[in-house]
């Protein structure tokens, strides 16, 4: 996969030739025999089913294959349809494509909606409330196209070829495709997988041979369309049994491949797909929610008697855009990110008439802080020149007409489909689900008992509370109470917000009709009232409001934008009323999301790599059994939090990925062990 932060060039549809294929009448689904399997899948065990497409195009086979899904698979089936594309169309030709090819359904107009940035990397869409899920993986012209299966791999070292983590149940191949390709194809196989090839040459045949298939060339309904169809079979060759015993011999001094600590040597596997919770923000509702809808049994503990209590309890959050033109772990979760959670937020800025929205879709508009900053921007806005629905830069005429205010600044960078939510209502609306039940409980401890396969959770007032074989930890600056998640460097940093009256009332004065985030942050009024900050408070814990906090978000104001506080009538300090809460932070400015890692056996397994940070260790991760975490949102919980609940939510249940595996091993909370044991730290 590319690492560049950038669009990729859209690929003319006049320069492609695209075939009009009824469901009946596509080859791929036809010879993948897809009707007849997804008749017999079990109604009762929330089946999922994989389809991987080598070439998405304008998505022609994704969605006869979706429309066939919605016709013969249970109600309570999911699909998963993973389709790459190293040349993707840009809307507007993705548009004019399905309408000459008369796609007109549902799933199309969904589909030219919501069809994402041209950015590569994985970008996950849903339909069909959620049935029907397709990760696109857009991979730039400069990069290998193997790489877009690499990443869906956990790891590629050879001692870890016997973990799957996920599988194909069919795979779609319309080209040609190299040896690479086809070894990724037989690790991401299973017993059931099929292999449809629409190339039926003969070295065609020999190459999928090799990666276990077993092949015979048929002919679909269509006289014109001869295709190869293979049933997978388990290769001759033996594959490198997982161990996770040490010895000295095994440790080579130059590692090929990364050690695969990232991965779970005995990946956890629910058998009454029930979690507890532990937290009622917006990580732990967001992640509540994503269980559910699999069809998971949902217990979320909160130790206050509302929702949304602490971090996640701001009456105006921003969906905030943090991008940077050098391409980093860091950028390109954000990126990744506020993508998700602009699709996310969607049906909650467009409520129905009938019901007041949690929020308002009004777009993010940052401006620059320095110098530094200006050159910054203009170099992300020439990264995304063609994306001006997701970016535009603007000049101080637009920047005006954007905002409603006459602004004192030359550039600002506009992300029209952010803006802001109410996260107290989004939170209690997430768990308003028939699967999950809301407790009060203030649990403190956790303990796991090997021989029932089952976590403890004691409380404040009784021990052994409840129980449950699958934990998440969505505990903010309180997980580190924990023994299990002691060892995460957490840290706690209060911010406050300061709340002002508006003047939308006067007549004839200018309203602010976008968030605008310069030094602080500042929103459109709602219930006459603006909400603005925040401090950022080291080594404090009170929650008691301070005037010289409501000052100093004044000066951000004013430090943003010169007479931004007199234009919108901001009072003086001691007239504003606010609310103070603590932060989560981690020590890259990452989110914490991944299984929870049993720390005095990382400590002993990759002890060589005190010695040599290179070391070759064969062992995956020992990772404690069903116990997951999602936290170190910082101040930007809204915007990580839809797609760490989805990562997690996917994990889980064993589905395809919602990004790319280097950024999950960035987010995976065992990482600040592997760096600080190279680093000499620990």
């Amino acid at each position: 996969m590319s690492k560049k932060l950038a669009e990729i060039p859209s690929s003319p549809s006049s320069e492609r030739h695209y075939a009009k294929i009824e469901t009946g009448e596509n080859p791929l689904i036809e010879g993948s025999k897809l009707r007849q399997r997804w008749q017999v899948l079990d109604p009762q065990a929330n089946s999922s089913f994989v389809i991987a497409d080598t070439h998405f195009t304008a998505g022609q086979n994704f969605l006869a294959a979706a429309e066939l899904w919605l016709q013969c698979a249970p109600a309570t089936a999911k699909l998963h349809f993973i389709a790459l594309e190293t040349a993707p169309l840009c809307k507007s030709d993705l548009n004019h494509v399905l309408q000459q090819a008369s796609q007109t359904s549902v799933l199309a107009s969904q589909l030219i909606e919501n069809y994402p940035l041209l950015s590569p990397g994985f970008h996950r869409l849903f339909f069909a409330e959620q049935r029907i899920c397709l990760t696109l993986i857009f991979v730039d012209a400069d990069a290998n196209p193997d790489e877009a299966l690499t990443q869906l791999r956990p790891s590629l070292h050879p001692s870890t070829n016997a973990i799957k983590s996920v599988t194909v149940d069919a795979w779609f191949i319309q080209n040609s495709v190299s040896e690479v390709f086809c070894e990724h194809i037989k690790h991401l196989s299973n017993a059931s997988s099929t292999l449809v090839s629409l190339k039926t040459d003969e070295s065609t045949q020999k190459q999928f041979k090799s990666s276990g298939f077993e092949f015979k060339d048929t002919q679909t309904g269509d006289e014109k369309h001869r295709v190869l169809f293979g049933q997978w079979r388990e290769p001759a060759t033996e594959i490198a049994d997982t161990t996770t015993t040490q010895t000295a011999t095994q440790h080579k001094r130059k590692a090929h491949h990364p050690v695969p600590w990232h991965i779970s040597a005995s990946p956890h596997h629910s058998h009454s797909r029930h979690a507890a919770i532990i937290g009622g923000g917006i990580a732990g509702c967001t992640t509540a929610a994503a269980l559910a809808q699999r069809g998971w049994r949902i217990t979320l503990y909160e130790r206050h008697n509302t929702l949304a209590n602490e971090g996640s309890g701001n009456p105006q959050g921003i969906v905030y855009p943090k991008l940077s033109p050098q391409s980093s772990a860091l950028s390109r979760i954000n990126l990744s990110a506020i993508q998700f959670a602009s699709r996310y937020y969607q049906r909650y800025w467009q409520a129905p008439e009938q019901q007041t929205p949690f929020g308002q879709q009004c777009g993010v508009l940052v401006l620059p802080e320095s110098e530094k900053e200006i050159a910054a921007f203009k170099k992300i806005a020439e990264h995304f020149k063609q994306q001006s629905e997701f970016i535009q830069e603007l000049n101080k005429n637009e920047i005006e007409k954007i905002s409603g205010l006459p602004l004192d600044a030359d550039i600002g960078l506009y992300y029209p489909q952010l803006g802001w939510i109410n996260p107290p209502r989004v939170c209690r609306d997430l768990v308003e689900h028939p699967l999950i039940s809301v407790e009060q409980a203030d649990i403190t401890d956790l303990s796991y008992d090997s021989a029932k396969a089952n976590w403890q959770l004691s409380s404040e007032d009784k021990e052994d509370f409840a129980t449950a074989d699958t934990i998440v930890l969505a505990t903010s600056t309180s997980t580190g109470q924990f023994s299990q998640s002691n060892h995460l460097p957490i840290k706690s940093i209060r911010g406050q917000i300061s709340i002002a009256p508006a003047n939308s009332h006067l007549a004839n004065t200018p309203q602010l009709k976008t968030v605008l985030c310069g030094a602080g942050y500042i929103a459109p009024a709602e219930n006459s009232f603006h909400t603005f900050g925040a401090s950022y408070n080291l080594n404090n814990s009170s929650l008691d409001l301070r005037l010289e906090d409501h000052q100093h978000n004044i000066d951000l104001l004013e430090q943003s934008v010169a007479g931004l506080p007199t234009a919108l009538q901001i009072p003086s300090a001691d007239q504003l009323d606010g609310r103070a809460a603590l932060r989560c932070t981690t020590l890259d400015y990452l989110p914490i999301v991944g299984a929870a890692p049993n720390y005095a056996a990382f400590l002993g397994d990759y002890s060589d790599l005190r010695r040599d940070a290179s070391s070759d260790i064969p062992i995956p991760g020992q990772y404690w059994p069903g116990l997951y975490v999602h936290c170190g949102l910082g101040s930007r919980g809204l915007s990580y939090a839809p797609l760490g609940a989805e990562l997690l939510a996917s994990q889980i249940n064993g589905e395809p990925p919602p990004l790319e595996q280097a950024l999950i091993t960035a987010l995976n909370p065992a990482r600040f062990i592997i760096r600080d044991m190279k680093r000499h730290k620990i």
